[in-house]
């Protein structure tokens, strides 16, 4: 009886036991609102929840899990059919049935579309007001407060948001918004009670909407509540703010990045007016010289200035604003709130309005505090290098690949001008000056050729004093100078007087050889009279001391003693010689 019933009707019905997992029933109306045969839904018994918009899936499940026996319960959502999207309405129960005793879900489904089409044959009318809903030039749509779904929809519409009208009827107006924006129209709804029937004209403000390709629009959304099709619904307009807003955030956008860039800056910027009084300062400004912003705006720019140069910085800016266009260049003593001082540099030109006329004075400096500091620094330390440099007897000169002096100390010039007579000066020729034959040249260019081919080595080189014509021995290191590239650019040069060394050296050689002599003349000429002398002794008659060989003995010791004197004189006297024998 049931089943006949259930034919009878013109909405769609499925009838499904829960405890054998099967379809009993369903209706010959499934093919015309699906597309789908019972046959396709027999056989596949989870294609009804496929063909559930996955928008709505989780709504439905919800619904239809908070079942229990007797409960029925209403709903509307949109299904997927082989046609396209659609909305349905389904009224789905739970119920045992009392021949088998197995629970039956009962669902039965009307095609919302296909409904109003029936029962409405003036869709298009909105109270008498189609034309001017059809051909706003704004968007313009109408939803059903109950279910948020869009019922009609203008070409405005359609052209900006880029869906389609069948498109549109298969949305609600949660769907045209980024996921973001969801959860907050909800609130506003709620919050402004736009659902309830009692809600009238509403301006809502400017809201983040999206269109079918992800772009995003800007709206500002009025709607008011209207009776649509016999159901409570909103009537609603978009204006197209985009490009509005746009402007407006590249606008921003630019003002912070200029005050993100100004205060990047490692420069200080300052605008003054035309009384002196600071109007800007950056961030920069600021943190180097110790003030906050309320401190320093509307402070006269002597606030920072030293006193004793506080007329230089008046003079400057009477001389930019008086000389429109004109750079004016100082480098004023700055004073920080704490007293600290700094050195500074700066440039300012005037300011001008429309007409021309000068409203004051903007400049860009910098703290050049520790560039100074490290230029003195360096001067120092340079003046104490040439000092010590030019303080040594050593002589230290350098030349380049055009075989020219770049540096030499002052032993260098004062041995030059010994030499010659001149006095060399940085850039002048190794070859230009003094009386040096070919020989010379050429065994200095000798000397430099590997050093200028990367090697380090040491020299001994010997001249000849013009004033004593003595032999002068120098030991000169030569060194390879690269540049920030690492090519050699030029040999420099450091000699040192090593004469005395020589001469010790020798003298000390001179002596070792006549040590080696003096004991060549023990080991050889002493050793034998020693030995004779040894002989005598032992056959002298110690017992009888007169005997009278002895006395012969005693004379050969005489003649043996004089032989020893002769050899120790001459050990003394080859200790004491330069001319070895």
């Amino acid at each position: 009886m049931l089943n006949h019933i259930l034919a009878a009707l013109n909405d769609c019905a499925l009838a499904y036991d829960r405890d054998e997992a099967k379809y009993t029933f369903i209706s010959t109306g499934i093919d015309c609102l699906t597309g789908y045969t019972i046959a396709d839904f027999k056989q596949d018994i989870g294609l009804w929840q496929r063909l559930v918009d996955p928008r709505d899936k989780e709504q439905v499940q919800t619904a239809t899990d908070r079942l229990n026996d007797g409960d029925t319960v209403n709903l509307c959502y949109r299904i997927i059919t082989k046609a396209g999207k659609r909305w349905v309405t389904e009224n789905r129960s739970l119920f045992i049935d009392e021949q088998t005793g197995h629970l039956i879900l009962l669902s039965v489904v009307k095609d919302i579309q296909r409904e109003e089409e029936e029962k409405y044959n003036q869709e298009h009318a909105i109270d008498g007001y189609s034309i001017l809903f059809d051909n706003n030039p704004n968007p313009m749509w109408i939803y059903e407060l109950s279910t948020l779904r869009i019922l009609k929809v203008n070409t405005a519409a359609i052209k900006t948001y880029r869906y389609t009208e069948e498109e549109f009827l298969t949305m609600t107006i949660q769907d045209i918004r980024p996921g973001s924006e969801r959860e907050k129209l909800d609130n506003f709804l709620d919050e402004k009670e736009i659902t309830q029937t009692k809600s009238g004209f509403n301006q809502s403000g400017v809201w983040k909407h999206m269109a079918r390709d992800g772009s995003i629009i800007f709206a500002d959304i009025n709607g008011d509540g209207i009776r649509y099709k016999n159901r409570d619904c909103r009537i609603v307009v978009a204006v197209n703010v985009t490009e509005k807003i746009r402007s407006r955030e590249d606008v921003k956008l630019r003002e912070q990045f200029l005050n993100s860039l100004i205060d990047s800056q490692t420069n200080f910027l300052m605008r003054i007016d035309i009384n002196g009084n600071h109007t800007f300062v950056n961030k920069q400004f600021l943190t180097t010289f110790g003030y906050t912003g309320d401190e320093i705006i509307g402070a006269h720019f002597t606030t920072t200035s030293v006193p004793e140069e506080e007329e230089l910085c008046r003079n400057a800016f009477v001389d930019c604003i008086t000389h429109p266009g004109e750079v004016i260049k100082l480098s004023p003593k700055k004073v920080g709130k704490k007293g600290d001082i700094h050195d500074t540099e700066w440039e300012f030109i005037a300011i001008t309005d429309e007409d021309g006329q000068v409203t004051g004075a903007q400049g860009v400096g910098q703290d050049v505090t520790e560039r100074n500091n490290a230029q003195k620094e360096i001067i120092w330390t340079k003046n104490n290098l040439e000092a010590l440099i030019n303080n040594t007897e050593d002589l230290i000169w350098s030349i380049n690949r055009d075989n020219r002096y770049l540096y030499m100390n002052q032993a260098f010039r004062d041995a030059y001008f010994k030499a010659t007579g001149t006095i060399p000066v940085k850039g002048d020729s190794i070859y230009l000056k003094g009386d040096f034959d070919e020989k010379v040249f050429k065994k200095w260019d000798d000397l430099y050729k590997p050093a200028f081919n990367g090697t380090r080595y040491v020299a001994i080189d010997e001249t000849i004093d013009p004033e004593t014509n003595e032999t002068i021995f120098s030991e000169v290191s030569f060194n390879p100078i690269y540049n920030s590239e690492g090519k050699i650019t030029g040999v420099g040069c450091f000699a040192r007087n090593i004469t005395e060394r020589i001469k010790i050296n020798k003298a000390i050689s001179d002596q070792n050889k006549r040590l080696q002599n003096i004991a060549s003349i023990s080991s050889h000429d002493l050793r034998k009279p020693v030995a004779t002398m040894l002989g005598l002794i032992n056959i002298i008659d110690k017992e009888d001391f007169y005997n009278p060989e002895n006395k012969e003995i005693i004379e050969h010791l005489l003649t043996v003693g004089c032989e020893i004197d002769d050899v120790i004189r001459l050990i003394v006297d080859s200790s004491f010689t330069s001319n070895l024998p």
